[in-house]
């Protein structure tokens, strides 16, 4: 169990310098933004997943496929969304055994307001949009405040014919900061000290209005109500 914590806060401590993943789109989104990673390296310590910088003291790389028809959006704070990440991550366990664990949190926001206002979400969704702003560059965080601020810097390489709407690619991110104090104080857990490898998928989904929704579930609950009504007269003819 405590490997298990431990690969999860690795994890967590990349999914700050690499930003949010998001899950698939759904039916009914009027759009989406989609970051998925594969073949994911995640080390601590200045070492490992082909690192040679040791003042990287935390460092990720891998492969990145990106999409994004939010650009349709004519009015964005209209809609509700939903974000979620997807995330699976391995590391070598005792002995010759491997180990191996899943992570999916998802939420829904009212609004685009409340979204980015949140401390976590709000801040993943900014660096995310940072990100895919420039091929290279850097992003400041402060979780908890007492212990920031953290930078995470990146570099990543699309490929040819990669625009903004649709690229895949390869990635690196680091950090100079040392987290895992931040992991101790926060899960009472230190960083792995094995290489972690990891696929991430990070999504959000823009969703009908909350007024639309709720709109949806009365009618909905009107079929229902009425189903329920003519039953029994159902019942009776056919007796």
């Amino acid at each position: 169990m405590d490997l298990r914590i431990t690969i999860r806060n690795g994890i967590s401590a990349a999914g700050i310098c690499l930003g949010l993943s998001m899950a698939p789109a759904q039916a009914g989104t009027a759009g989406s933004i989609a970051l998925d990673i594969t073949g994911g390296c995640f080390a601590y310590g200045g070492t490992g997943c082909g690192n040679t910088d040791t003042s990287r003291l935390e460092y990720a790389n891998g492969s990145f496929e990106f999409h994004n028809n939010l650009l349709v959006i004519s009015n964005p704070a209209t809609y509700a969304y939903q974000a979620a990440i997807s995330l699976h991550a391995e590391a070598p366990g005792p002995g010759n055994t491997t180990l191996s664990f899943d992570y999916a949190p998802s939420r829904t926001f009212a609004s685009l307001a409340n979204l980015t206002s949140d401390p976590l979400w709000g801040m993943a969704y900014s660096f995310v949009n940072t990100v895919l702003s420039l091929p290279a560059g850097s992003f400041t965080a402060t979780i908890p405040p007492a212990m920031g601020p953290f930078t995470a810097s990146w570099n990543y390489l699309p490929n040819p014919g990669s625009t903004p709407i649709s690229a895949t690619g390869t990635f690196e991110a680091w950090s100079g900061d040392n987290l895992n104090g931040l992991s101790q104080l926060l899960f009472n857990q230190p960083l792995p000290a094995s290489p972690v490898s990891f696929t991430l998928s990070v999504a959000l989904n823009v969703i009908p209005e909350p007024a639309m929704i709720a709109l949806t579930g009365l009618g909905m609950l009107g079929m229902g109500v009425i189903r329920k009504r003519t039953a029994p007269r159902s019942v009776r003819q056919i007796a």
